[in-house]
């Protein structure tokens, strides 16, 4: 497979690249509300192709009306996997769940998920902070491709990766990516340096993590959860961000989102969902934002497994659907809401 690495030496931008409007900043958190934030580290061995390590730290966080923080829960995960090879290596947790070693050999995108509920369904079902970090296994081995090909390793690699045409917006067929593809040459799309998310004036906006290797990437992703109008709303604030590490050491946003949403408490329902694509890697991929509306009228126990089922094909994407499903993780934070 021919290369065009755009990731070296020039760092060029693709003339077809999606939008590059990062958020620069962290909203501050607001008293009387719960943030959720977590983080997935994916690193290799230098000049190694496989296998995959995922580091992931999560963190629930009270801020009491009087402005006070109150950490309510961690949760952490190491999980080793092949991206080549499509097989979970090892995964543990903190705390420990004795019965995640049920998918140890299954392969960590197909059929991830799936495996995860059948071996811990009360998971998902608490909407547990665990709970997050395994369900993003299967999207950071996905995106581990993208430190491959950046670095140059993607031709000795051979990955014999070839996307689904019309399975999200940016692999529409006759786009940047299907075109490339069917070409049989991969362009690396170099994106915008990433503004520090952290609050230097507020060391608890987002639980810690330090700095990447060259070539490291990370996941991360907030959910903040405020008591809205009257006490018969909640509102929701979310993002996630991907980002990658270039060999001259830049940190470069590869994908992120913002997303605004309004349940009625009462009934768990959606009422409101507006996404903001912020920085995309290719120009077909911001159609898949009107999709955030489709969850409208969905109740959070729900929402999890109708992202899944039915938010498929060009008007969506991959990584949005992501964001979508985790605003269900609002249902165990709104049990946090401090009351006045």
């Amino acid at each position: 497979m021919a290369v065009t690495d755009l990731g070296a030496p020039s760092f060029a931008l693709h003339p077809l690249r999606g939008p590059h409007e990062p958020t620069t900043s962290t909203p501050p958190r607001r008293p009387g509300s719960v943030r959720r934030t977590s983080s997935m580290d994916i690193t290799r061995a230098p000049d190694t192709p496989d296998p995959v390590y995922l580091l992931g730290r999560a963190r629930d966080l009270i801020t009491g009306p009087d402005g006070s923080a109150q950490v309510a829960r961690t949760a952490g995960l190491t999980a080793t996997v092949e991206l080549l090879g499509q097989v979970v290596r090892s995964i543990e947790t903190d705390p420990p769940v004795p019965a995640l070693a049920a998918v140890v050999g299954t392969p960590p995108m197909g059929g991830f998920r799936a495996a995860i509920d059948a071996a811990t369904p009360e998971l998902r079902r608490a909407r547990d902070l665990l709970h997050t970090l395994v369900d993003d296994v299967p999207g950071a081995t996905l995106i581990s491709g993208h430190a491959l090909g950046a670095s140059g390793q993607l031709e000795s690699a051979r990955t014999g990766f070839r996307p689904l045409a019309d399975q999200c917006a940016g692999f529409v067929t006759g786009g940047v990516m299907t075109t490339m593809f069917a070409s049989d040459e991969a362009v690396i799309v170099t994106g915008p340096p990433a503004p520090d998310l952290r609050d230097a004036d507020d060391p608890l906006a987002w639980h810690e993590f330090g700095g990447l290797p060259l070539h490291g990437m990370r996941r991360v992703r907030r959910v903040d959860v405020t008591e809205g109008r009257d006490g018969t709303e909640v509102a929701i604030d979310a993002m996630f961000r991907d980002t990658y590490v270039r060999g001259d050491g830049v940190v470069t946003i590869i994908h992120e989102y913002t997303l605004l949403a309004t349940l009625d408490r009462r009934t768990g329902r959606v009422l409101e969902s507006r996404a903001t694509p912020r920085v995309l890697p290719w120009q077909e991929c911001p159609a898949a934002a009107e999709s955030a509306g489709r969850i409208t009228g969905m109740t959070l126990p729900e929402l999890h497994s109708r992202v899944r089922r039915e938010l498929h094909g060009t008007s969506t994407c991959t990584h949005l659907n992501d964001l979508l499903r985790s605003v269900a993780d609002a249902e165990a934070l709104i049990a946090l809401l401090p009351a006045d």
